[in-house]
């Protein structure tokens, strides 16, 4: 499916955004190769966007293509034993609640989380561990392996050929063959020791990722349903705000100082820019209290950013993506 000046407004969670020159909503590899060569035609630019929790669309747009996994990329699926095979495009909440029913704990740290897999993999998503445990989980440790379309292999055999790399599965998650090479561009599964996993980083620029095998074990419901009272309980706070936003703004610098903690520091609870304002319930979040342009919520970052510097020497950076 294809919508030509499509408003981002629409499908970002800040409710902000001028509109894109294309829209697509691809179900299949395939389908994102052809509205990667419909960007390439046009000489216009293309990006992967999931659901749009942590994006900050501009006030003029994006002159590209917009791709947007659906279809077959939010299929979800038990595999043998413990293992699901789940599409990029799958929100995290339904994510969970399938795993709940299987009765496969492991993921109820994603509970609450806005966004689909395959943005939770690229960030790396995760949260503090529960009481008791301790340091952090996150995606990273309940996967086994992901598959990507490489947009930068320039190794490819012509078409028909080997990538190369896929021979110990038959299948790809999202069904094409495992030596398929569509054009210049490659099929690929990468293990987990293969990605260059950090905290709120993949390293998977270049590569867009098309689903994931999951690695979870049988659990209790019960047991798991006290594990994901208290992700939720953890995360109440965001319910709290009550206005438009894309969470986090800043990457936390340490675990001893939260960039919620150093912007309240400054004073900016509260801070406003025309209708975008520094949340008065968590520092790290701006909000857009009903008409806020891109222009307003930049403006709060950038002095979000100046008085950190100016009072704690510490550069902050942006979890949150700007197109």
């Amino acid at each position: 499916m294809l919508r030509y000046n499509e408003l981002l407004s629409r499908h970002t969670s800040f409710r902000i955004g001028g509109p894109a020159y294309c829209w697509a909503e691809p179900g299949n590899p395939k389908e994102i190769l052809e509205a990667i060569s419909l960007a390439k035609s046009k000489n216009k630019k293309f990006i992967i966007a999931g659901k749009g929790t942590n994006l900050l669309a501009r006030d003029e747009g994006f002159d590209g293509v917009i791709i947007h996994l659906a279809g077959d990329f939010e299929k979800i699926e038990l595999k043998s034993g413990d293992i699901i095979k789940v599409g990029a495009g799958l929100g995290l909440a339904k994510l969970v609640k399938y795993a709940f029913d299987k009765s496969l704990g492991g993921c109820e740290f994603l509970a609450g989380i806005p966004g689909d897999l395959g943005g939770a993999i690229f960030m790396n998503a995760g949260a503090r561990r529960p009481k008791g445990e301790p340091g952090f989980i996150e995606i990273k440790d309940i996967l086994l392996d992901i598959e990507v379309l490489d947009l930068k292999d320039k190794k490819m055999e012509p078409t028909g050929g080997s990538c190369g790399r896929n021979t110990e599965r038959p299948e790809h998650i999202c069904g094409l063959k495992a030596a398929t090479v569509l054009g210049r561009e490659c099929i690929k599964i990468l293990g987990k020791k293969e990605i260059d996993f950090r905290y709120r980083s993949s390293g998977l620029d270049g590569k867009i990722i098309l689903g994931a095998r999951l690695s979870l074990k049988k659990d209790k419901k019960e047991d798991m349903q006290l594990r994901i009272s208290e992700f939720n309980k953890k995360r109440e706070w965001l319910t709290k705000i009550g206005f438009p936003n894309a969470g986090s703004i800043f990457k936390n610098p340490g675990a001893d100082k939260p960039a919620g903690m150093l912007i309240e520091s400054c004073g900016l609870k509260g801070k406003r820019i025309g209708d975008a304002e520094i949340s008065g319930v968590h520092a790290n979040v701006i909000v857009n209290l009903g008409k806020a342009a891109a222009k307003d919520v930049l403006g709060l970052i950038d002095l979000a950013r100046t008085s950190v510097k100016q009072k704690f020497g510490i550069d902050l950076e942006l979890e949150l993506k700007i197109l």
